[in-house]
């Protein structure tokens, strides 16, 4: 699905945090040497990936970035995966309803 016009605008600035953060945990964490984004809305979300080559070992802690982008992200009936093995690098992933529906709902 591509989308001729603006996002209803919680998702919007869902999708801002989501990268946003993961870029900002990236520099100050990660000692990355590259990191990729990707977007796409298909079958009524908007999915997010942001991985990074650094060091890992991130995780969903109460009072992180990363607790408070679970947060945002659940609050609008989204979903949220972390996957950050010591060594390997991280990558999160994010699928935002682009309706007032939640994700997991039919």
């Amino acid at each position: 699905m591509r989308t001729t016009g603006r996002l209803r605008e919680a998702v919007e600035v869902a999708a801002y945090y989501v990268v946003s953060e993961a870029h900002t945990n990236t520099a100050k964490h990660a000692n990355a040497s590259s990191v990729a984004v990707g977007a796409e809305a298909a079958g009524g979300v908007l999915r997010i990936s942001v991985r990074d080559d650094g060091v890992g070992g991130a995780r969903f802690a109460h009072g992180t970035g990363l607790f408070g982008l679970k947060d945002r992200v659940e609050a609008l009936g989204g979903r949220i995966w972390l996957e950050s093995p010591p060594g390997v690098g991280t990558s999160l992933q994010v699928e935002l309803p682009l309706d007032d529906r939640s994700v997991g709902s039919g």
